[in-house]
């Protein structure tokens, strides 16, 4: 059994592809989840020409609850530890489009998916000393707005995105405070506009935008940088339920902080996931 293991999701490419290839260099066994098997083959092999390092990869698309699960089950049959979750498969979707189990893709691929997956894994993680979860976030989650009426069934674009991250943001700081005296660190990162897949898209709208974007965004590299500072760094750096970006604490707005929507959409989560 590997003595150091990370899952990075959404592997395959972009932040997530440089994330486990710093993984892998830093002697973690990296456990590279992806929706597409062949394209994290090809990123395998350049990440252990690369590093020397084996990795390993296994299939998980997280607009499917079924696979999702059959991940999470075949994962815990092959490893009794994780030592590092790295939640950052996510999208952003610029057209009406909806999951396997029939909720809006953004929200249930970037929350619903995300939340599952983790939720699953955690009895590795308690098995673990310090083990850590870091979810892929973004500051445009501090301007999110979520219709606790159907926060599953809202809108995608802009709008559908910044739900989203919101309700990674509300999930992180639910997670830590549930997990504060398991000895499990929970942070979200905002990795900053990166030059990666997000801005793929056929809509009017993105075409438009995209170049403008692209045009300021950093590499994905450099966006890994504060997602591995906070798997990486030391104990006393690091502590729970926070949002960093370039490495450092970004202080809550009210919105993020708001208590009861918070709890009210985690409860919402648990009855889906629980059937």
């Amino acid at each position: 059994m590997p003595p150091k293991i990370a899952v990075v999701t959404g592997a395959n490419s972009g932040i997530g592809f440089e994330t486990a290839k710093e993984l892998a260099a830093q002697d973690y066994y990296v456990v590279m989840v992806c929706r597409n098997l062949n394209k994290a083959a090809r990123s395998a092999q350049i990440i252990t020409q690369q590093t020397g390092a084996a990795v390993d990869i296994m299939q998980a698309d997280l607009a499917s609850f079924a696979s999702i699960h059959n991940f999470a089950q075949n994962y815990l049959n092959r490893y009794d530890r994780l030592d590092i979750l790295i939640n950052n498969a996510g999208l952003y979707s610029d057209s009406p489009q909806q999951t396997e189990d029939g909720y809006e893709l953004t929200m249930g691929v970037n929350f619903l998916g995300t939340y599952l997956l983790t939720r699953l894994l955690l009895p590795a993680l308690l098995k673990t000393e310090k083990s850590r979860i870091v979810n892929i976030a973004s500051r445009a989650g501090f301007y999110g707005k979520i219709n606790l009426a159907k926060p599953f069934h809202g809108p995608h674009g802009f709008r559908g995105y910044s739900a989203s991250k919101l309700a990674q943001i509300w999930f992180t700081i639910s997670l830590a405070e549930e997990l504060k005296d398991k000895g499990i660190l929970v942070n979200a990162v905002s990795p900053g506009r990166g030059a990666t897949n997000i801005w793929r898209g056929e809509s009017l709208m993105m075409k438009i935008v995209r170049p403008f974007m692209l045009r300021s965004a950093q590499s994905a590299a450099e966006c890994a940088k504060t997602g591995l500072y906070v798997a990486l760094a030391p104990e006393d750096e690091i502590t729970t339920g926070l949002t960093f970006e370039k490495s450092k604490p970004l202080p809550y707005n009210q919105r993020c902080l708001d208590y009861q929507p918070r709890q009210q959409l985690m409860q919402l989560a648990q009855d889906i996931i629980q059937g």
